[in-house]
C-alpha cells in the first residue's frame, strides 16, 4: 500500500509539475514576445531614419540640379538676345563664294581639252550594234 501511495503521489507531482512548467513557459514566452516586438520596433525606427536621410540627400541633389538648369537656361536666353543683335554684324559670305566659284569654274574651262572624235559612238540600243558580236563578225557589224 505504501508503494501504491508513493506512485500516486509521484503521478500527481508529475501532473502538477507539467502544468506549472507550461504556465511559467507561457509567462516567459510572453516576455520574449514583448522583447521581440520592441526589437522589431527599434529596427523599423532605424530603417525609417535611414530612409528619411536618403530622401533628404536625393531632394538636395535634385534641387541643385534644378538650380544648375535654371542658370543654364538664363545664360542661353542671354545668348539668344545677344545673337539677335549680332545678326547684322555677321558677314554674309554668299557673294564672296559666288565670285570664288565663278572664277574657279572659268579657269577650269580653259584647262579642258576639247576632243573631237571622228567616229560616232555605237548605238547599243540597236540590235546590230556589235555589242554581243564576236571578233570575226566585227567587220560585219561595222559595215551595217
Amino acid at each position: 500500500m505504501e508503494l501504491l501511495v508513493s506512485l500516486a503521489l509521484l503521478v500527481v507531482g508529475l501532473i502538477i509539475g507539467f502544468f506549472a512548467g507550461r504556465f511559467f513557459q507561457q509567462k516567459q514566452g510572453s516576455g520574449n514576445t514583448a522583447q521581440t516586438e520592441k526589437q522589431v520596433k527599434e529596427i523599423l525606427a532605424q530603417q525609417a531614419q535611414h530612409h528619411i536621410h536618403q530622401t533628404r540627400q536625393s531632394l538636395e541633389s535634385i534641387e541643385s540640379q534644378c538650380e544648375t538648369l535654371k542658370q543654364q537656361i538664363e545664360e542661353y536666353e542671354l545668348l539668344l538676345e545677344q545673337g539677335s543683335d549680332d545678326d547684322s554684324k555677321v558677314p554674309f559670305y554668299g557673294e564672296q563664294a559666288t565670285t570664288y566659284l565663278r572664277n574657279n569654274l572659268k579657269g577650269s574651262d580653259k584647262s579642258r581639252v576639247k576632243r573631237v572624235s571622228d567616229t560616232q559612238p555605237r548605238d547599243f540600243a540597236n540590235s546590230g550594234s556589235g555589242l554581243f558580236v564576236g571578233g570575226s563578225d566585227k567587220n560585219t557589224a561595222e559595215k551595217q
